[in-house]
C-alpha cells in the first residue's frame, strides 16, 4: 500500500511539468506581434499611392491596429529624405484616405544599407522590428555648412513631394545645433517647351512656349516656409535666413544648416530668363 501511494504522489507531482509547455505555448500565442505589410524602395509615386491605398484598406478592416510607416535613407542621400518620405505617406493616409492621425505613426529610421520604405500593422502591445542594416551615424559632420534637403515649393496633387514634408526633420536637426543657423534658398521656375508642327505643304515650323513664375514667387515661398518653421515647429525667427536663388527649370527650395562662422550656401540657378543674369 505504501509503495502504491508513493508512486501516485510521484505521478501527480509530474503532471504540472507535462502541462507547462502547453501553457507556455498558449501564452505565447496571445502575445501581440507586429506584421510587416509591405516594403519597397525608390519607386514611382503612382505605385506608392496604390500600395498606400491597400494599406489603408487593411487598417480600416482592423480598427484595433495602428499603421506604422518606417523610412530609411542610404548614406548617400540627403539627411532630410527619409523624414520627407515618411511625412508624405502619413499625410496621404490622413488627408486623402481619411485615417485618424493617432492611428498612423511615422518613424524616421535614419540610415541603412539602401533607401527602404516599410508599412507595418501593429496591434496594441507590439512594436515593429528595425532593419538589421540600420545604424546610427556616430561621425556626423556638424562643423561644416551642409544641405539638409531639397524639394519642390508646393504640392499640386494628393501625392507629390513638397518642401513642407521636410520641415519637421529640419527643425529637429536645428534643435540639436542651437548655435547653427537655418538658410532657406528658393528658386522660381523658368522653362521652355519646344515642339515642331508640319503644315499641309509639308513645311515644319518650330514653336516655343515660355513658362515663367511671376515675379516675387521665390520671396513669397520663403516667407511662407519661414512662418511654418516659426509657428508650427518652434524655430526662432532670428535663426532663419532667406535667399532668393534666381531661376531653375522648376521651382525648388533648399534647406541648409550653417554652423557659426561657416560660409553661407551659394545659390546654383540653372535657368536664365532673357535680361536676367
Amino acid at each position: 500500500m505504501k509503495k502504491w501511494r508513493l508512486r501516485l504522489a510521484v505521478l501527480l507531482s509530474a503532471v504540472p511539468l507535462f502541462l507547462f509547455p502547453t501553457r507556455l505555448a498558449f501564452a505565447q500565442a496571445n502575445i501581440p506581434v507586429a506584421q510587416k505589410f509591405d516594403e519597397f524602395g525608390d519607386i514611382q509615386s503612382s505605385d506608392i499611392a496604390a500600395r498606400l491605398d491597400n494599406f489603408a484598406n487593411e487598417l480600416q478592416a482592423q480598427p484595433g491596429v495602428k499603421g506604422f510607416i518606417i523610412t530609411y535613407r542610404s548614406r548617400r542621400d540627403l539627411p532630410g529624405l527619409s523624414g520627407r518620405l515618411m511625412n508624405l505617406m502619413r499625410s496621404y493616409l490622413i488627408d486623402t484616405r481619411g485615417l485618424e492621425p493617432d492611428r498612423v505613426v511615422g518613424v524616421d529610421g535614419g540610415e541603412a544599407g539602401c533607401l527602404t520604405q516599410e508599412l507595418w500593422l501593429v496591434p496594441v502591445g507590439a512594436t515593429p522590428t528595425p532593419r538589421s542594416d540600420a545604424y546610427k551615424n556616430e561621425f556626423e559632420d556638424t562643423d561644416s555648412t551642409r544641405k539638409f534637403d531639397e524639394a519642390s515649393l508646393s504640392a499640386d496633387s494628393s501625392y507629390q513631394q513638397s518642401i513642407y514634408h521636410s520641415l519637421e526633420g529640419f527643425a529637429n536637426a536645428l534643435r540639436k545645433e542651437p548655435r547653427a543657423r537655418a538658410y532657406l534658398v528658393a528658386y522660381s521656375g523658368y522653362w521652355i517647351n519646344r515642339w515642331e508642327e508640319q503644315d499641309e505643304r509639308g513645311v515644319k515650323r518650330t514653336h516655343r512656349d515660355v513658362n515663367r513664375d511671376s515675379p516675387g514667387t521665390a520671396r513669397r515661398a520663403l516667407a511662407r516656409v519661414k512662418a511654418e518653421l516659426v509657428k508650427k515647429h518652434g524655430v526662432s525667427p532670428s535663426r532663419i535666413k532667406l535667399m532668393d536663388g534666381g531661376y531653375r527649370k522648376w521651382g525648388e527650395m533648399e534647406l541648409w544648416i550653417v554652423p557659426r562662422g561657416e560660409h553661407t550656401p551659394i545659390p546654383t540657378p540653372n535657368a536664365f530668363p532673357k535680361g536676367r543674369r
